[in-house]
């Protein structure tokens, strides 16, 4: 049968249903592969918006954890709120991350361990700037009458008082990086969130998952999923039946990506250093105190070498004394007499030498005395140094402790 059509000219022309066919058939061929050419070329165009948005959520995420000292609990509903009471929630909390409502189809999830490991609640002070030490070993000696010395240590007691106050102040940002360094060092028995299949898994502390272009989620990312996990291993390669998107961000990473590592390194070298300088003051004061107790036996041996001195002066008074009485009581014995004032000229020779020597000392111990003196204020002086450099230390530390993670 042949299907024939009038032309202007008077003549039928026309196609034959087999003709028709072959056009449509092209026809159908040509729309296919437009059609996989369309999907070819808009598919890269939507997979970078796709990581675009878990980027700018992991930066939510990451902002909530700067801001809070903790990770945020997951949503168990498309209003975006955290719920931390549903273990089964695990949807993005978007209004609570301050995101609009089109990132309300992520999927989301953190570590919730046991053992104070639980990243997305409060948690208690476990940071402190004074090392949880008791600095209390430092007694200014009585002797410390100088107000340098007074002044500078009352400034280093309220500065301790100040850092032990810190230990029962609220938990920041560093104290949360504490937990989260335990969990890094022990993530196989501390965490129960993993990211991955029935084979192969790895804990992770956040997990953030789209799903995909068929906007359909698969794999483990879906809820209850295989073994129970509900996030697939990011990197998983795409096929037929998988084409969701994630993000895993592991402790230490996180812990590296909000300043952790840095904040709690520069804390702990404070609070090291506010230890070695109490340390050093601690062993200056004990210094400290046998210079005074030097002074006190520098003293002791200035009287007791004024006391020499006194007793040759009164043993040289007594030898002229005696002298002069052999050569007042001269007697007939002429031979007597002269070796009696002989014998007391001696005497009164040796003591003469006696006070030289007894003189000799006191200058001696005078010189010991002022050099003792001189020492013990040089002392005092380290000390006061020392208390100042101590709490500088100390006090840089606890601003450290009270900044957090904040900028």
């Amino acid at each position: 049968m042949r299907m024939r059509f009038l032309s202007r000219h008077g003549r039928q022309e026309g196609f034959s249903l087999v003709e028709l066919g072959v056009v449509m058939a092209i026809v159908g061929i040509l729309g296919v592969l437009a059609w996989r050419w369309v999907v070819s070329t808009r598919e890269p165009l939507q997979r970078p918006v796709i990581v675009s948005q878990l980027a700018e959520a992991q930066l939510a995420v990451e902002g909530f954890v700067l801001a809070n000292s903790r990770l945020p609990c997951a949503a168990s509903d498309t209003a975006g709120n955290e719920d931390c009471n549903n273990a089964n929630a695990v949807l993005l909390p978007w209004r609570a991350l301050g995101l609009s409502s089109r990132f309300g189809l992520l999927h989301y999830g953190t570590n919730r361990g046991g053992a104070g490991l639980d990243l997305a609640r409060d948690i208690p002070q476990s940071v402190s700037p004074d090392l949880n030490l008791a600095y209390n070993g430092i007694t200014a000696l009585a002797l410390a009458t100088d107000a340098g010395v007074n002044a500078a240590k009352a400034v280093m007691d309220q500065a301790i008082a100040d850092a032990t106050a810190r230990r029962n102040a609220p938990a920041n940002g560093l104290d949360w990086c504490n937990v989260l360094r335990r969990y890094a060092a022990n993530p196989a028995t501390a965490g129960v969130l993993e990211a991955g299949n029935a084979t192969a898994s790895m804990p992770v502390a956040f997990v953030l998952a789209h799903p995909g272009l068929n906007n359909v989620f698969e794999g483990s990312n879906v809820a209850g999923g295989v073994g129970g996990r509900r996030f697939d291993l990011p990197g998983r390669p795409e096929t037929f039946g998988f084409d969701d998107i994630s993000i895993g961000v592991g402790p230490a990473d996180l812990s590296s990506r909000i300043g952790c590592a840095s904040r709690l390194g520069a804390m702990q070298a404070a609070s090291q250093g506010a230890y070695a300088a109490y340390d050093n003051a601690r062993l200056v004061n004990e210094y400290w105190s046998l210079r005074v107790f030097d002074i006190e036996q520098a003293r002791s041996a200035v009287s007791g070498a004024e006391t020499g001195v006194a007793l040759a002066a009164v043993n040289l008074a007594l030898s002229a004394a005696s002298a002069a009485l052999a050569v007042a009581s001269a007697s007939n014995t002429e031979g007597i007499t002269i070796f009696g004032i002989a014998l007391s000229i001696a005497n009164a020779v040796v003591a003469g030498v006696e006070v030289g020597f007894a003189a000799a000392d006191l200058v001696a111990a005078n010189e010991a005395l002022a050099e003792s003196i001189d020492k013990e204020a040089a002392v005092r002086a380290y000390v006061i140094h020392l208390f100042e450099t101590f709490t500088q230390a100390l006090r840089s530390a606890s601003l450290l402790d009270e900044k957090g993670l904040n900028p």
